[in-house]
């Protein structure tokens, strides 16, 4: 069986609450006979190896499965969800009770770094060897939210020639991680030059460039950089004396 820890279990009395169910008394388990150990296995049952953004809570619980050796579900058995590193974000709860199906499960939120983490669920109270089961996530960049500049906002400049800096904004989420990938659009505002690219996007680092060559004007010179779901563009200038 994959993802499988087989653990022995010494019970004592397994309690299982059915008013949620309509009955108003416990079910108690007896033990087995002569209080003989029981072998149990825990397995990942779904939600392990998933990616989603910085600070969200992923689409899917982790979900692990407890059963015997018969492959029948063992109730009321306590299951802790531990992140390997404080970065990862939270689970909730950090520990659960496997219902009828034998089952437990948690939704994690992932951190505000970017990374890939790893979920440990365990049985609590269980004798033998200390085996755990992993479930990993991925925390990527979330969505755009700042665009700021790179490089300086104002520089000085000739007719006809390109700015010595060539202008560079960065994206980031609101984290502050940078994002990439993100269509950036330059746009002259003023001094009558060009731009390329007028599209681009925004590479591993979260930053684009733009090659910037100044109009035929004495004057100011302006260039603004935008994204899509950023309310505030960048402006650069340049001046021209002669």
């Amino acid at each position: 069986m994959p993802d499988t820890t087989f653990l022995i279990v010494r019970p004592a009395l397994v309690v299982l609450a059915f008013g949620a169910l309509g009955c108003s008394s416990d079910l108690v388990l007896p033990d087995s006979p002569g209080g003989a150990a029981q072998t149990v296995a825990i397995t990942k049952a779904g939600g392990d190896v998933q990616e989603g953004p910085v600070g969200e809570t992923l689409r899917l619980p982790l979900v692990v499965r407890v059963v015997d050796e018969e492959q029948h579900p063992v109730i009321g058995l306590s299951v802790s969800f531990e992140l390997s590193d404080p970065a990862a974000g939270a689970v909730n709860p950090t520990n659960a009770t496997t219902n009828s199906a034998g089952e437990a499960d948690a939704n994690w939120t992932l951190g505000t770094v970017p990374g890939t983490y790893t979920v440990v669920a365990r049985l609590v109270g269980v004798t033998g060897e200390d085996k755990a089961t992993e479930f990993q996530g991925v925390a990527g960049p979330g969505a755009a939210a700042e665009l700021t500049a790179q490089t300086p906002l104002l520089q000085p400049g000739s007719r006809e020639q390109k700015v010595q800096t060539a202008p560079v904004v960065q994206v980031a989420d609101r984290f502050g991680n940078p994002v990439p990938d993100v269509p950036v659009v330059w746009q002259v505002l003023a001094g009558e030059g060009t731009a390329t690219p007028l599209n681009g996007a925004t590479d591993p680092e979260g930053n684009a460039a733009a090659d910037w060559t100044l109009g035929n004007r004495i004057g100011v010179h302006k260039l603004s950089a935008a994204v899509e779901g950023v309310d505030a563009s960048v402006v650069f200038e340049a001046r021209v004396l002669f």
